[in-house]
């Protein structure tokens, strides 16, 4: 099912075979509400980075809040851990071990640092670090072409 087929995906999770997740692809309100209209989805995965931020991401998780879905951010960065930790609708959060990659979010590692560490199969945040609790890093800098 291609990721506006909203009729496609109601379809597939009314069969009940599998907890349908969906929404990286949606980048408004309106599209998250279409969704869940439709019970097209069993999850919300909304990217934080599509949405518009934070504060979007907070309307989104208000929503599915209203109609009882339960929201996963995608990809495994510090401001989707915070959204995870902010709402009671936000069950569980994707977290990516730190490996050396070429492309992607991922290069993120490279950038910042003061992404927590997992213990146990959980992460904690800090209450003393300022803002989203991580940092610009040059510790890569000479790894990286800068164009002006």
């Amino acid at each position: 099912v291609i990721a506006d087929d909203i009729a496609g995906y109601a379809e597939l999770n009314r069969m009940g075979i599998i907890p349908i997740s969906g929404g990286e692809h949606e980048f408004n309100l309106m599209g998250f509400k279409q969704l869940l209209d439709a019970g097209a989805i069993s999850y919300i995965q909304y990217d934080t980075n599509r949405v518009g931020g934070i504060t979007a991401a907070q309307k989104i998780n208000a929503l599915a809040e209203a109609y009882q879905i339960p929201v996963v951010p995608h990809a495994g960065q510090m401001h989707n851990y915070h959204l995870t930790m902010a709402n009671l609708n936000c069950p569980i959060s994707e977290f990516f071990p730190v490996h050396d990659v070429e492309v992607g979010n991922e290069l993120f590692y490279y950038i910042f640092d003061g992404d927590p560490e997992p213990a146990d199969g959980h992460i904690d945040l800090s209450d003393t670090t300022p803002g989203l609790g991580i940092s610009l890093s040059d510790r890569h800098l000479d790894d990286f072409n800068i164009l002006e």
